[in-house]
């Protein structure tokens, strides 16, 4: 198999894509895809050419390597965050072998992008990292086979620290959801509870990695919501699980706010303390003030991602849909 890794675009949540780009990396029997630039220049004059005619250069896999998807030594994998035309374009032009995609941030209001995509690179296998997306992909087309894969973590990228040596009491990272921040900011600053979250939007609390690992493994509480809630104008009516409830879990952070449907059935049990919106900072204080009850409960969610969550968990879950797969 081949993974198609990003030379070109670099996104805000890079850092999570090579996570699991590193992990797929691992496996003996991945290879990194590459291309000589004389290749790519012909292939891509020929896909000009064939465009203006209204003519597709990239060819239909061929059903050999569908009933083999998981030997196939020139399947093309990648891994993005959004749609990433230039990660195909490079590859796409002239294969008959397997094509997939591991794709994040698969929003409603990107269905059709999706579908034009999927079928305009006749791509074979899409895995997407909400549940409900993945349904609704599926009603669209019988070209492409959507499966639901949600995001993992590598454990190895993250840290913990003694609950003792903790320095934050709460914090929210990246998009606020303003109506339960209004609630709770001047509240618990007059409690002297050390709450840091963005003051500005589009701000960075942690400008580098190293400071985003180190917050967050100083953290008590995490809150996350997900951006269905917070952000609707984005996610739409799609609620899924992302990396920052992992990541927070994996700091040994306990996560105050909202668990979706998804997270709940994948872990077996509610790992979210859910916000008691009738009495919100009084929820928090009394969470602070009995921290320790709390210890078990992290130690638990910690032990089930390492478990069951990992990135290398996903991989392998998608090899086990590849051995299984049958052509529809």
């Amino acid at each position: 198999m081949l993974l198609i890794k990003n030379t070109i675009n670099e996104h805000v949540s890079s850092d999570v894509t090579n996570e699991f780009e590193s992990v797929i990396l691992s496996d003996e029997n991945v290879i990194p895809a590459t291309i000589s630039k004389n290749a790519y220049k012909v292939a891509f004059f020929v896909f000009r050419v064939a465009r203006k005619f209204g003519v597709s250069t990239i060819l239909k896999t061929k059903k050999y390597y569908l009933k083999n998807p998981i030997e196939d030594s020139k399947h093309l994998f990648t891994v993005m965050m959004g749609l990433d035309e230039n990660k195909y374009k490079e590859f796409g032009f002239t294969t008959n072998h397997c094509r997939s995609i591991y794709l994040f941030d698969a929003w409603p209001k990107d269905y059709d992008k999706i579908i034009h995509f999927v079928e305009k690179y006749k791509i074979n296998f899409a895995f997407i990292t909400a549940r409900k997306s993945a349904e609704e992909l599926n009603k669209r087309t019988n070209k492409t086979t959507f499966f639901w894969i949600p995001e993992g973590i590598k454990k190895d990228e993250y840290k913990h620290k003694p609950y003792a040596e903790k320095n934050i009491d709460v914090l929210a990272i990246g998009r606020k959801y303003d109506l339960y921040h209004n609630q709770i900011k001047k509240d618990l600053e007059k409690s002297n509870i050390k709450y840091l979250y963005e003051i500005e939007k589009g701000e960075i609390i942690f400008p580098t990695r190293e400071e985003f690992v180190d917050g967050l493994a100083d953290a008590k509480i995490s809150i996350c919501i997900p951006s269905n809630i917070t952000h609707p104008e984005r996610s739409g009516n799609v609620e899924t699980m992302t990396i920052r409830y992992l990541q927070s879990i994996l700091s040994k952070c306990l996560i105050v706010g909202h668990a979706p449907a998804e997270m709940i059935d994948l872990f077996g049990y509610n790992p979210v303390i859910e916000i008691d919106y009738r009495n919100p900072t009084g929820q928090i204080i009394n969470i602070l003030n009995n921290y320790e009850s709390y210890i078990p409960f992290v130690e638990k969610n910690y032990a089930s991602v390492i478990e069951k969550h990992t990135w290398e968990h996903r991989w392998n879950q998608i090899k086990n849909i590849y051995s299984n797969y049958q052509i529809r």
